[in-house]
């Protein structure tokens, strides 16, 4: 398998369909947890309860207005508006767990601030569990939290998993092989190469990746 090549492909897809494909992949690169704050902690567990049973694509639609209604993530503000909040977040999904869950996080946070950076301070197995504990968080979905606030991790769900599964190794493995090739991240690969399955679709997807399989 020519790995490399792969990766080539993923990442010269993500600089040809992009916005800001240099800003992006900088900002893959740095991030870390000691450089993200309460109201990404927030932001980001939002994400990950939202998009429960939700596609990407509807998820990422409907972003933007649930950044607003949760006055940007600030969890201060949330938990100083809750009633207006759980309104306009009600008004664009109408799913009272999955706000409340929210909610009652953003309170959390208020009430005893500095959390991610105690998590940011702890080894990664210890986070692992932590993460799990918060309501819609599971076994799964918990290494999309912790891949989103920059610790170096890979996704159990969704395009990566299923690239790998059809190349006969472990999304772990995977990432592994090409981060020790390229020099990059392993959480920067993990996010190019969703990014690319993603946009392109899983047909698309095997059909590249069988080039490259027996390279």
């Amino acid at each position: 398998m020519n790995t490399k090549a792969l990766w080539d492909h993923a990442l010269d897809h993500l600089r040809a369909t992009a916005d800001h494909p240099a800003e992006m992949l900088d900002r893959w690169r740095c991030e870390a947890p000691d450089r993200c704050n309460d109201r990404d902690l927030l932001s980001e567990y939002g994400w990950v309860v939202i998009s429960c049973g939700l596609t990407p694509h509807v998820a990422t639609k409907h972003w933007p207005r649930f950044g607003e209604a949760f006055r940007h993530w600030e969890p201060r503000a949330v938990a100083e508006n809750r009633i207006a909040v759980r309104t306009d977040a009600l008004a664009i999904i109408k799913n009272a767990r999955k706000m409340d869950a929210i909610l009652e996080f953003a309170d959390d946070l208020a009430r005893e601030p500095g959390l991610m950076q105690r998590l940011a301070a702890l080894e990664l197995k210890q986070v692992m569990a932590k993460l799990s504990t918060l309501p819609w968080v599971g076994a799964n979905n918990r290494y999309h939290l912790a891949r989103n606030l920059g610790w170096d991790v890979v996704v159990r769900t969704g395009p990566v998993p299923r690239l790998a599964a059809f190349l006969e190794t472990t999304p772990e493995a995977l990432c592994d092989q090409i981060a020790a090739e390229t020099g990059e991240r392993v959480r920067t690969v993990d996010l190019v190469l969703w990014y690319w399955g993603h946009q392109v679709g899983d047909v698309a997807m095997k059909e590249m990746a069988s080039l490259f399989k027996w390279m």
